[in-house]
């Protein structure tokens, strides 16, 4: 390795109290201090804020950086000056004497690393402020906003390109947790940046446990059953919705649980509050749309309930990977239907723009099904779709852990697909399953006389809707919108012809006897997190005494406790229960910063405040 990596090891063990790099981190470093520029995709949690952090505080200069959120950049910033890291922000949260503050310690070259958003740094008055500041790194954070392929394009993004006309010397470094080959391509198409070194990790997160499944109505009872099973543990349930989250959140809140809505139809205040008390409130639960959550750092949300789906792949595994990114067991549970399918390419043919755009997208949104209603693992069904072809199973999703049991219902299906045909389209599902079991009310001469009406005893109405929703999922079947009223219709007249000649056989996934209905891992749930963090019966005392003590030091300091120290670091402290400072410096996620800022405190809560070990 260069010296230039071994002197940002000593760096991140001296500030940020890590022994080594993990994954691709030091590879990215070594062409960022080389006066290099790079795009690096790091799985969320995977540390790529250090990719630029590091060369900001080493190289001569400045580190820019450019992040979309208020909140990705607030959280980042106060966790860089818990370590003893000069940095700052700009941006529409700030007050004017901050903003004054801000300008002055960037022109007295006081400053490690300034962040920005698009919007804000594009303007013509601050470019030209920063063309006569030195520079040592600019770092385009959630780079993948600057596609038109990936599942969060925000047009402003696009004006980054002139980066490279403005700042020509200056490294640059796009960073995302979420793009396949395809929007790679694109954002080094976009940025400038073909000619840069791409690093692309695993996509592996083995922390993750992931399930779904199909839903009834709109979920709220299943997604109630799935929260009020974790109790105490924090967690992130997204609604497609504003009107969801809200009903969510009262929902939940009724029953006990400490939850808060957060959507675009709250003021900015009370959007601030909620935000707050998620990032400072242990076994805090936010129903959100997904607006929420991007570049949130708090490192012990161990869940995320899906109530309604995303729009791809790429949106799935971000939203997904909010939780547990403290490295510690945490779960990814997505609840669909094929309603929701239907709505997700509905929106899509609504919107304006290039046809090969709606392509792609409605592409994304079939393979995002395909997955979620499929036999596979999903984790490895993931990580093959960025592209990692050698992914093996993960051994712990709903998948490998109860493989479903294929039932053929061909004959079935030949006869719901008939029925539609007679129907011409016209009806619901409903209204469907009723002909099929002859149970329509005030059924007509010509509608009883079908050889199709009452065709259906062998199944009951909630087995038709579940073979009409695999009907759907396969593409045989196509839901059209109607102003809320879907109607059902045959879709795609070669696969129909197939089926009904016997040439393409169908078959539904039946879950095994036995599954847990709130459960999905099986594993064991702890309230306080004893049994995630693997802590002995002896240690817990000390690690709810050091917990205690980082939440009152929190509410004094008014930021979140996780920016103080992770609970893994605590755990750590708690097994180890070091006397010396030396011991405690030796701890994972002590750097030299905490020690000063927090080293006796700390010893003196393991001396006096957690019992001695048996």
């Amino acid at each position: 390795m260069p010296a230039s990596v071994d002197t940002a090891r000593d760096v991140l063990r001296r500030t940020f109290g890590h022994a080594d790099f993990r994954g691709l981190q030091a590879q990215v470093i070594g062409e960022i201090m080389a006066g290099r520029n790079a795009l690096a995709v790091l799985p969320t949690g995977g540390g790529k804020s250090v990719c630029y952090q590091i060369p900001a505080m080493l190289r001569p200069g400045v580190g820019l950086v450019v992040s979309p959120l208020i909140a990705l950049m607030s959280d980042q910033v106060e966790a860089l000056r818990q370590l003893g890291v000069k940095a700052a922000r700009m941006d529409s949260g700030l007050s004017g004497d901050e903003r004054d503050a801000a300008w002055s310690q960037l022109s007295a070259g006081e400053l490690d690393l300034i962040y920005l958003s698009p919007e804000g740094l594009m303007q013509a008055a601050v470019l030209e402020r920063f063309a006569r500041t030195p520079l040592s790194v600019i770092a385009i954070d959630e780079a993948h906003c600057v596609s038109q392929w990936g599942h969060d394009f925000r047009p402003e993004y696009r004006a980054l390109g002139r980066l490279a006309e403005f700042f020509p010397t200056v490294p640059r470094l796009a960073v995302t947790a979420t793009a396949d080959a395809r929007t790679r391509e694109d954002i080094a198409a976009q940025l400038h940046l073909e000619d840069a070194e791409q690093f692309v990790a695993s996509f592996a997160r083995p922390e993750l446990s992931l399930s779904a499944e199909r839903k009834g109505g709109r979920g709220h009872d299943r997604v109630a059953a799935l929260v009020k099973a974790r109790p105490g543990q924090s967690g992130i349930v997204y609604s497609g919705s504003r009107d969801g989250a809200q009903r969510l959140a009262e929902r939940l809140a009724n029953e006990g649980v400490a939850a808060r809505p957060y959507h675009a139809g709250l003021d900015s205040r009370r959007r601030h509050e909620a935000l707050n008390w998620f990032l400072g409130e242990e076994g805090a639960v936010m129903a959100a749309t997904i607006a929420f959550g991007m570049g949130i750092d708090k490192p012990d949300v161990r869940f995320v309930i899906h109530a309604d789906p995303p729009a791809a792949i790429e949106a799935y595994w971000q939203e997904i990977g909010r939780a547990g990114r403290d490295g510690a067991p945490a779960e990814g549970i997505t609840l669909y239907s094929a309603s929701d399918m239907a709505w997700a390419l509905e929106r899509i043919r609504r919107r304006e723009g290039p046809e090969v755009v709606a392509q792609v997208q409605a592409r994304k949104v079939r393979e995002l099904y395909a997955m979620l209603d499929g036999t596979a693992c999903r984790a490895a069904a993931v990580r093959r779709y960025f592209g990692e072809t050698d992914a093996l199973p993960c051994g712990q999703c709903d998948r490998c852990l109860r493989p479903p049991v294929g039932v053929d219902v061909t004959l079935a299906a030949q006869k719901a697909l008939s029925a539609v045909h007679r129907l011409g389209g016209r009806f619901g599902r409903g209204r469907l399953v009723d002909h099929l079991l002859g149970k329509t009310k005030g059924v007509s001469e010509s509608e009883g006389a079908m050889t199709t009406f009452g065709v259906g005893q062998e199944f009951s109405p909630s087995g038709w809707r579940g073979l009409i929703d695999q009907l759907l999922f396969e593409g045989l079947l196509v839901e059209q919108p109607n102003d809320g009223r879907p109607l059902i219709a045959l879709a795609d007249p070669e696969a129909v012809r197939a089926v009904y000649r016997g040439e393409r056989q169908l078959t539904v996934l039946k879950e095994p006897q036995g599954a847990g209905p709130a459960t999905r891992s099986g594993r064991p749930r702890s309230r306080r997190g004893f049994a995630v963090f693997d802590i002995a019966p002896a240690d817990e005392a000390l690690f709810e005494a050091l917990r205690a003590w980082r939440k009152a030091e929190a509410g004094r300091q008014r930021v979140p406790p996780y920016v103080i120290f992770h609970d893994q670091t605590l755990a750590d402290i708690a097994r180890a229960r070091p006397v010396t400072p030396t011991a405690l410096l030796a701890i994972n996620g002590v750097g030299q910063g905490k020690l000063e800022r927090y080293g006796e405190a700390v010893l003196a809560t393991v001396a006096g405040g957690g019992g001695a070990r048996p």
